[in-house]
């Protein structure tokens, strides 16, 4: 084969002699890439901000009420000991399957108006694929699954799919610095970018607020219990003696004077324990109080008014520059002719 020139002025000469083949090969790839950008789904991007609550187990509202409190007989002393998630773990909340699970089926409204679910916008019911002909699940299910602790999961190959492209297209980042979270999400739709981070920014923070008070609120519930039945027991004990002095306030014998004394230990114990369990409660009331954290929205979520992608100004150009290349090489072939430097190598 004969050796084939390819400096830079040789080639200009080639392309210049080959300039027809080579324009349509370079117009026929522009339209191409006109095409692709037209009909590739453009994605917008949401950010909402928020700081939350960094150093929540100072104890300060109890610090503050642990001398008034003190005059009353509350115990605050075990008020400051608060379990909290550290704020560097909230991204990953929202990297947690239950919470994609409950992004899926939320409803919410595209700026054209109509109202659709995240899970038909992202993966619509008439969308196939070749692994989808191949598999034998049926894919179309994305009803969120029943969260039990001690179930595993079950999911279908849709949701599973789904859970995968939302774990990249909503995240949560953490500035170790300022203590700021960052929400982002990114979707094919501007209005349901904003309202998934929106939604996201209020998940994580119920998630955190729930965690958070958990413990306390489960007091409270008890202790509201137990007050209600010690206030029971404590006016059936007081109605027990004053309906005995009512009935035997004529009575001077020793028999009297004994279920006297016992009923109004009755009494006497009930209003101990119904006291007790009135300090109890208040305690639980302020716990939940002190644990609640709070979160500072910096920045609300906004409905882009730019989309990020497609670039498609970009991405005709480098279609068209594909097209040069397709059509210089085409033009270097064409000229070396390798299928008739085979040919007579084979006769030879």
């Amino acid at each position: 084969m004969p050796p084939t020139d390819l400096s830079a002025k040789s080639l200009i000469r080639l392309a210049w002699q080959g300039r027809m083949r080579l324009g349509l090969v370079v117009i026929l790839f522009t339209l191409l890439g006109i095409v692709v950008a037209l009909l590739t789904t453009p994605e917008f991007v949401s950010e909402a901000r928020i700081m939350p609550e960094m150093n929540s187990g100072d104890g300060g509202v109890f610090k503050r009420l642990a001398s008034v409190a003190g005059f009353s007989g509350f115990d605050l002393s075990d008020a400051e000991e608060v379990d909290a998630v550290r704020p560097d773990l909230y991204p990953n909340v929202l990297q947690s399957t239950p919470f994609v699970l409950y992004l899926l089926d939320q409803a919410v409204a595209q700026t054209n108006g109509q109202m659709t679910t995240i899970a038909a916008l992202l993966w619509p019911a008439d969308n196939w694929s070749l692994g989808d002909w191949f598999s034998a699940e049926k894919t179309g299910d994305t009803k969120p699954v029943d969260q039990q602790i001690d179930q595993p999961l079950n999911l279908s190959r849709r949701q599973e799919k789904l859970i995968e492209d939302v774990g990249k297209r909503v995240h949560a980042k953490l500035d170790t610095r300022s203590g700021v979270i960052t929400i982002t999400a990114r979707m094919p739709d501007a209005r349901v970018a904003a309202t998934a981070a929106q939604l996201a920014m209020n998940y994580l923070t119920q998630y955190v607020t729930s965690y958070r008070t958990e413990k306390a609120r489960q007091d409270l519930r008890f202790y509201t219990r137990q007050l209600n039945e010690a206030r029971k027991r404590y006016q059936l004990a007081q109605y027990g003696v004053f309906r005995y002095d009512d009935e035997h306030k004529n009575f001077v014998v020793q028999a009297a004077t004994m279920e006297k004394q016992r009923r109004e230990a009755e009494l006497m114990i009930a209003q101990t324990v119904y006291t007790e369990l009135s300090r109890q409660f208040e305690q639980a009331k302020l716990k939940v109080q002190e644990r609640t954290p709070v979160f500072k929205v910096l920045e609300p979520a906004k409905i882009p008014r730019v989309r990020i992608s497609p670039k498609r100004t970009l991405m005709v150009l480098v279609y068209a520059m594909v097209g040069l290349g397709v059509g210089m090489t085409y033009l270097v072939l064409r000229r070396a002719n390798p299928i008739g430097w085979l040919r007579a190598l084979v006769a030879e």
